[in-house]
C-alpha cells in the first residue's frame, strides 16, 4: 500500500489507522475492512465521489459511522486507501515491461495489456479515472498517489522516445502527445464500458492495444 512508513511511527492518520487495523488482525477485522472498501467502491461508482458521504458507506456496509471511524476518518482517506495499491501495481508492471529487452512496439503492447489487466483486477481504478483527484485529495498520501500516477506517464513516454530513436516507432509526433493520446483511449473506457456488456474488458482492451500499435508504426 502506498505511503506507509517502513520504520518508526506512521506519518499520517491514514498510516496510523492501517497499523491499528493490522495490529488488531483477526479475520473479522480484515473482513470488515474489505467490506468497507467494497462498499466505498460501489457508492463512489453509483453516485460519485463528490456526492458520497461516510454515512452512505457505513449504511452500505451495515454499520454505524462511529464504527466506520475505526477504519477511516475521512472520505478522502478512503479514496487514497482504495487507489493506492492499484496505482502502485500499474506503475510496477509498467516499469517491469519498460526494463525488458524487447523492441519498443512489444514493450508498448505489454505495458498497455498490463494496464487493462490491472483495470480488470481493480475496478476501483475507474473511480480514479472518473474523478478529478487533483481537486479532491490533499496531504502526503495523496501526493504519493499522484506522483505514482504521474510517473506512469513519464515511463511510458520514455518507451515511446526510445522507440523513436531506434527507428521502431514513427518519429513525426511528439512522444508525450503520443502517450496522452494512447492513454486517452484507455482512460475514456470508464464512460462507456459496462461489465455486463457483450465483450469483456480484456477483449476491448486488446482492440485498443492494436489501434495504439497501428498509430505508432513508422510511416513507410
Amino acid at each position: 500500500m502506498l505511503a506507509e512508513v517502513a520504520k518508526g511511527a506512521p506519518s499520517s492518520d491514514i498510516g496510523r489507522r492501517r497499523l491499528e487495523r493490522r495490529a488488531a488482525s483477526g479475520r473479522r477485522s480484515d473482513e470488515r475492512w474489505a467490506a468497507v472498501l467494497a462498499a466505498a467502491t460501489e457508492i463512489f461508482r453509483q453516485i460519485g465521489y463528490e456526492k458520497a458521504t461516510l454515512e452512505d458507506i457505513a449504511r452500505e456496509v451495515g454499520i454505524n459511522r462511529a464504527t466506520l471511524y475505526y477504519y477511516v476518518g475521512t472520505k478522502e482517506e478512503l479514496l487514497v486507501a482504495l487507489l493506492g495499491e492499484p496505482i502502485a501495481t500499474v506503475l510496477s508492471r509498467l516499469e517491469e515491461d519498460a526494463a525488458r529487452d524487447l523492441p519498443a512496439p512489444e514493450k508498448l503492447a505489454a505495458a498497455l495489456r498490463g494496464y487493462v489487466q490491472t483495470l480488470s483486477e481493480h475496478p476501483e481504478l475507474f473511480i480514479f479515472l472518473s474523478e478529478n483527484v487533483h481537486t479532491v485529495m490533499t496531504g502526503p498520501d495523496a501526493e504519493q498517489l499522484r506522483a505514482n500516477a504521474d510517473r506512469y506517464g513519464h515511463v511510458l513516454t520514455e518507451v515511446i522516445r526510445e522507440g523513436q530513436a531506434a527507428g521502431e516507432l514513427r518519429q513525426d509526433v511528439d512522444p508525450q502527445v503520443t502517450v496522452l493520446a494512447v492513454l486517452g483511449m484507455f482512460n475514456w473506457m470508464h464512460r462507456w464500458y459496462r461489465p455486463d456488456g457483450r465483450r469483456s474488458l480484456i477483449e476491448i482492451g486488446e482492440d485498443l492495444v492494436q489501434l495504439s500499435l497501428a498509430a505508432v508504426q513508422p510511416i513507410a
